[in-house]
């Protein structure tokens, strides 16, 4: 599972250093986090345990997962290991391109789920 995790990072962190563009590998790895764990998690919590202590116990903690997971996973010696295993720099831009695409589609997929399951309802009901 980390090493999915690890090549979703070195796709950012590449196509940072390669282009200087805003996003690095910490960025890329929060919106996969958001969009894929976080957001079908708070709803089903939301539904399933129907409390406000949820949002203010849990949700800091798991607004603050990613941040706290790169601090102390990427470590200079782990971003080492990480550049040697994944050195091609080949299409950096197709394989972000190809990352985002996953996630939005892992999101898209996600969310139709929801709306089928009846966790979130369209129109008003």
């Amino acid at each position: 599972m980390l090493k999915w995790i690890d090549y979703i990072w070195f796709v950012g962190e590449a196509f940072h250093r390669r282009e200087w563009s805003p996003g690095d590998g910490g960025a890329l790895l929060m919106v996969c986090w958001y969009m894929d764990v976080f957001l079908p998690l708070l709803t089903f919590s939301h539904r399933v345990l129907n409390g406000w202590w949820f949002y203010l116990a849990a949700a800091p903690v798991l607004l603050l997962a990613p941040f706290v997971f790169c601090r102390f996973r990427y470590t200079a010696k782990r971003r080492d290991e990480i550049w040697t295993r994944f050195h091609d720099y080949k299409h950096m831009g197709r394989r972000l391109l190809a990352t985002g695409a996953v996630i939005a589609g892992i999101c898209s997929l996600e969310i139709f789920l929801m709306i089928h399951f009846g966790f979130w309802k369209l129109g008003n009901h």
